[in-house]
């Protein structure tokens, strides 16, 4: 079994019209690697204007309602439904909103994905997946659904730059089942609902998994103590240097300053308007 290193249970923040947990914090992007934060985030209209990326992936899974985005790369946008989930690579880097539908609110998980120096030059570009064309694993009592990478021979169709799985397990009462970690890989798990153990120890909705990082593949034992669905994430570190601040995930903080600068100056898009 792979080793927990921590568990915490994620407190609900309230404010600007948002009702936040934050899974995955900004506090040691190293102990993250390859991954920056991962928001658990209910909002509505209007909450993300027109803002910028650079250096970095947002992934998105839209877990209730809809939402449409629009953005400087495509000149145009699309719309995410329920169930829906979407690799953006801000690259070298976009400009970019996403808003809920009129009259409704949207939860979404957003998990930021930090790339590699040399793919922190690649364009911006998108990539979705509907939820009708997510691969799904049936296993005893439940079934494993596939967003990225692959779990147990089932896998993604979405191309990656960063290894790294992203997957939903949905297990009835008292069903089991083995998740497969790759060696190497910085590995999480998030519980959305119900109860559950993880390794024996009890968990429930809302709580987080860290588990250690080991030389050899190994497995997450997941035991339903009521019906339950966890999302685990899991990626491959990349072991650079690290310097995130607001949207701008850079390796030194001259890269930062340089992409502050240039969303200031209005160069930041190659200086292509927006």
């Amino acid at each position: 079994m792979l080793p927990i290193h921590t568990i915490q249970s994620i407190t609900l923040q309230r404010g600007d019209g948002r009702n936040l947990r934050y899974v995955l914090q900004l506090r040691d992007p190293m102990d993250n690697d390859p991954f920056i934060i991962l928001a658990d985030d209910k909002f509505a209209h209007n909450t993300f204007a027109d803002h910028p990326h650079k250096g970095m992936q947002t992934v998105t899974y839209v877990l209730e309602g809809s939402l449409t985005h629009y953005d400087s790369k495509t000149g145009g946008g699309g719309r995410l439904a329920e169930g829906d989930f979407q690799i953006m690579t801000a690259g070298r880097g976009i400009i970019h909103n996403e808003n809920p539908d009129p009259g409704e609110e949207v939860r979404v998980l957003q998990l930021w994905v930090n790339l590699s120096s040399d793919n922190k030059k690649q364009p911006s570009n998108y990539q979705d997946l509907p939820h009708d064309n997510a691969p799904v694993k049936a296993i005893d009592g439940g079934q494993v659904t596939v967003f990225a990478g692959d779990v147990d021979g089932t896998t993604s169709p979405l191309a990656l730059l960063t290894p790294f799985i992203f997957a939903e397990v949905k297990l009835e009462k008292g069903a089991r089942y083995e998740f497969p970690v790759n060696a190497g890989f910085n590995t999480y798990l998030y519980g959305l609902d119900g109860e559950f153990s993880i390794n024996g120890e009890a968990l429930k909705a809302f709580d987080t998994v860290h588990f250690d990082i080991t030389k050899n593949e190994d497995v997450i034992v997941i035991e339903a103590t009521e019906d339950a669905t966890i999302i685990v994430f899991s990626g491959e570190p990349i072991k650079e240097p690290v310097i995130a601040q607001g949207p701008f995930v850079m390796n030194t903080q001259e890269e930062i300053n340089e992409a502050f600068a240039s969303y200031r100056n209005g160069t930041f898009l190659e200086g292509v308007p927006y």
